[in-house]
């Protein structure tokens, strides 16, 4: 295996990715390097067997609850019709735990297979309130990606150039979340809005730590892009005018990498210290598909399997508690919202 740098960013060849002694070589590079690119393919199921071979697959917690039916009733119908949508499209292995199609195509009715439209997609990372060990998305093109972009910005080496000062800060905040409607994307319909706020922010005032670390110990800045109310201990004043602080060591060009996709390419990105992005609009777009796999890294490094507690105001909630005060959030909104459409109709 050969690996050559690129501006924030690690191309790998080659590699046999249907070698498995190779491909655990390829996650250690992964766990360290946050972003690498391979310009080689595999089918989906190759590529959801490869990951496996590191971790765990992941699967946003409340995404995992309603697709396993843990989580139902009419307040979820249509969160969990849309999650069937995006799972049947992933032919070979549907309904594969963490594996996933982003495309704007739509089905035979005319409801959309995926989560985000066409057009630009602003800087983001998977599941990014939730406090966890590192996952890692493979992100593979399949077809009409020719003209579109994505890129990445690992956080590692912003980290290290902060002033003492800035980095004792940094080191001690936590982020306090609350879901902001969806300003990420433009143009989600009502379903793409739901798979996006729980798979984002799904319980306002969930916290998590700014400073967050890699399976291999590379230390970086969980950066709150979307969906973030303030920092603990701050004012919302103080807490916009300290990101937009933090924000300006990040933004700048020699900590991103830009691909340019061809169809039978695989990025691999680190989701606990890297954001990534989509510049671009895709003339016709809805034919560009690609396809997302997320796993751990805890067969490769044991210790950094997935936490089990979300931490609200203090306090750590088991899961199955965690999902309570979740659906009953969402089964109040339902109501009420239907209660105010009798009303007003």
């Amino acid at each position: 295996m050969k690996i050559k740098a690129l501006n924030n960013a690690v191309q790998v060849s080659d590699i046999n990715l249907e070698n498995d002694e190779d491909c655990l070589e390829l996650g250690r590079v992964v766990a360290s390097e946050c972003v690498v690119f391979v310009d080689s393919s595999v089918s989906e199921k190759r590529l959801f067997e490869l990951q496996c071979l590191w971790g765990q697959p992941s699967q946003p917690l409340i995404h995992k609850y309603v697709a396993n039916g843990l989580l139902r009733g009419r307040h979820w119908r249509e969160f969990q019709v849309h999650l069937a949508q995006i799972a049947r499209a992933v032919d070979e292995i549907s309904g594969q735990t963490g594996m996933t199609r982003v495309s704007f195509e739509k089905d035979k009715k005319g409801k959309a297979t995926g989560i985000f439209t066409n057009g630009e997609l602003d800087w983001h990372c998977d599941n990014q309130a939730m406090q966890d060990s590192q996952r890692v998305v493979g992100l593979m093109s399949l077809w009409a990606t020719q003209g579109s972009q994505t890129s990445f910005l690992c956080t590692a080496r912003a980290y290290q150039s902060l002033s003492a000062l800035d980095k004792s800060i940094v080191d001690e905040l936590q982020c306090v979340w609350a879901w902001d409607g969806g300003t990420m994307s433009k143009g989600l319909d009502s379903a793409q809005l739901n798979v996006v706020r729980y798979g984002m922010a799904p319980y306002d005032g969930i916290e998590s730590n700014l400073v967050n670390v890699t399976a291999s110990g590379v230390k970086g800045i969980n950066f709150p892009s979307h969906s973030f109310s303030h920092f603990k201990g701050m004012s919302r004043d103080e807490s916009l005018m300290y990101k937009k602080h933090l924000w300006s060591y990040l933004d700048k060009p020699e900590y991103k990498y830009h691909h340019d996709w061809k169809d039978g390419q695989i990025l691999f990105m680190d989701q606990n210290i890297t954001l990534h992005a989509r510049p671009t609009n895709v003339s016709d777009g809805n034919k560009r598909t690609m396809c997302r796999m997320i796993s751990y890294m805890d067969k490769l490094y044991p210790g950094h399997a997935p936490l089990n507690s979300v931490q609200i105001n203090g306090k750590h909630y088991s899961h199955d508690d965690f999902i309570s005060l979740v659906d009953s959030a969402k089964r109040g909104d339902y109501y009420n919202r239907k209660t105010s459409q009798r009303i007003y109709a």
